[in-house]
């Protein structure tokens, strides 16, 4: 297995093949296995929406670039014959003569080959865009939708127990497990060089229990919406306190309000209440969404019936490298999910997140480099008083926190605060031209863009070609903020790898970008000693019980 090319990471559950074969009938079960498998894969990543998948142009669509497409179907022609305008099929021969039920697809014509028809299972609502560089639209993906006859099979799927063989596997049929031991772990590094043998283990622990409570109070949720005819409801209205309050005492197997407290058994051995949870404290942080609720159940779906095909309460999670080196998991499972979710699938974890990250690490890249200037006091403030501004920011601008934290991250990296729509700031206000207005003017957050821009000029400059702390290149940084970014992002990721070099990889539950959870306690000054023996870097890290 090692002398070949790297496996794919790209995994589907074989029973969810065999209900395609069964349902979608001979047209499906003739084409080639690969175009079955790519299609299987389409049909579970993309059969719900969440915030990861949800096309930026139609909320209904989910986003296919070439490259997933060529992944999944070996070639984006085949895809477009096969789907869209018709095909043929002729038989597999091998020296014997035709291999029984195996056929060769062909675009064109062929002898002893017989057309067929579009299968139409996939429809495209969203044409990308192209050449069009100057409007800065160029590379938006396009947008589909599964035919609704597939959709609703899939839906049922999700939530049977076919009396089948159940597993996750790639086209070539194998196994998590077989896949990590090629990669030495979770992790697939294509542009970093750093041994495979700093790696996790790619099978993590979920709490079905607790998901299960997370989804009954989501279920409870989206009918109160329903029955007020909303999409949303505000924090701190009589609704939201109403709901909050009811959620706060669901009791699992009891029902989704009014049941009995009950006490969960966390991942990591210990008992937590599932009152006052993390996940519901998260769930009502910012208001009830009918859109974020619905995310939400589709995320837990996911995770369920991905267990479920294990035969166990675990789920594999790969990790690929992003163009900076950031850790990215495969389809944002966990990682990209609501916290909400995140919260309740690792309850009884632990959480070690870096304090001030990027802001930190930014200063000290400075002084390495013998490079102060006055201005560089408000980041230093940031860094020894960070949540106090944030609560002061919070009030000053009447935002929750979360969003206070991806401003100050999005100015870090040299963001500018403008009222331009396709500028990071509004997106993170959501729209709300108010709090951009407040945002925009408001004195400390000026001082501190006016900062990154200096920081910029001394740590990028004129520079053409950037190498960040785990080697990776980049020729193309046109934007202030990707070239930040990549420095910045580099060396977190030396901090990660630091890291689990030092720790059991079976003891690691997730990895997210600037911070690690561990399924066990671990002594935070201990994993500042670490970070600074193997990195220089002088970083301290808050814990957080799931």
């Amino acid at each position: 297995m090692n002398k070949r090319k790297p496996p794919s990471t790209d995994l589907f559950p074989s029973s969810l093949l065999y209900e395609s074969q069964q349902i979608l009938g001979e047209q499906f079960s003739k084409l080639p296995h690969k175009i079955q498998t790519g299609y299987t894969l389409v049909f579970c990543n993309h059969s719900g929406l969440i915030r990861h998948n949800t096309h930026n142009r139609r909320a209904d669509s989910f986003p296919m670039d070439n490259n997933e497409v060529n992944r999944y179907f070996t070639e984006r022609k085949n895809f477009r014959a096969v789907n869209d305008n018709g095909y043929f099929l002729r038989p597999k021969y091998s020296r014997h003569g035709a291999i029984e039920e195996s056929y060769v697809l062909s675009r064109t014509k062929v002898e002893g080959g017989a057309r067929y028809e579009p299968t139409k299972w996939i429809i495209k609502t969203v044409f990308a865009f192209e050449g069009r560089s100057n409007l800065g639209v160029t590379g938006s993906k396009n947008g589909y939708i599964l035919d609704p006859e597939v959709k609703s099979f899939i839906d049922a799927w999700f939530e049977s127990d076919l009396k089948v063989n159940r597993e996750l596997i790639n086209y070539k049929g194998e196994s998590a497990n077989e896949i990590a031991k090629y990669f030495g772990g979770a992790i697939y590094r294509s542009l970093s060089k750093v041994t495979k043998r700093i790696n996790i283990n790619v099978q993590i622990k979920i709490n079905i229990e607790s998901l299960l409570l997370h989804k009954e109070q989501l279920n409870y949720t989206q009918i109160m919406l329903s029955q007020s005819n909303t999409e949303t409801i505000s924090k701190g209205s009589t609704q939201w306190k109403e709901i909050v309050a009811k959620l706060e005492h669901t009791g699992g197997k009891g029902g989704a309000a009014g049941g009995q407290e009950k006490d969960l058994q966390a991942l990591g051995g210990v008992k937590v209440k599932n009152n006052h949870s993390k996940s519901l404290k998260s769930l009502a942080m910012k208001g009830f969404k009918s859109i974020s609720i619905n995310e939400r159940l589709v995320e837990i779906t996911k995770l369920l019936a991905t267990a479920r095909e294990q035969g166990s309460n675990t789920i594999p999670i790969f990790y690929e490298e992003a163009k900076t080196g950031r850790y990215t998991a495969k389809n944002a499972t966990l990682q990209g999910f609501h916290k909400s979710v995140r919260y309740a699938a690792l309850k009884g974890c632990y959480e070690y997140d870096l304090n001030a990250a990027h802001q930190n690490i930014l200063i000290q890249l400075l002084e390495r480099e013998g490079v102060d200037f006055p201005e560089l006091e408000v980041v230093r403030d940031y860094v020894k008083n960070k949540q106090k501004i944030r609560i002061e920011l919070a009030k000053s601008l009447d935002a929750p926190i979360e969003i206070i934290k991806e401003i100050i991250q999005a100015l870090t990296y040299g963001a500018q605060l403008t009222r331009n729509k396709k500028q990071s700031i509004y997106e993170i206000c959501e729209g709300d031209e108010k709090l951009l207005e407040r945002v925009i003017k408001n004195p400390w957050l000026e001082q501190l863009a006016k900062t990154f821009l200096i920081a910029h000029k001394h740590l990028v400059g004129t520079k053409k070609i950037l190498k960040n702390a785990v080697g990776i290149k980049s020729e193309s940084l046109s934007k202030k903020a990707e070239a930040m970014a990549h420095i910045l992002q580099g060396c977190e990721r030396q901090v990660l790898d630091a890291l689990i070099k030092h720790s059991k990889p079976k003891d690691i539950a997730l990895l997210v970008h600037d911070c690690i959870v561990y399924y066990t306690p671990k002594n935070t000054s201990d994993l500042s000693r670490i970070v600074f023996e193997e990195t220089g870097f002088n970083l301290s890290f808050s814990e957080e019980l799931y």
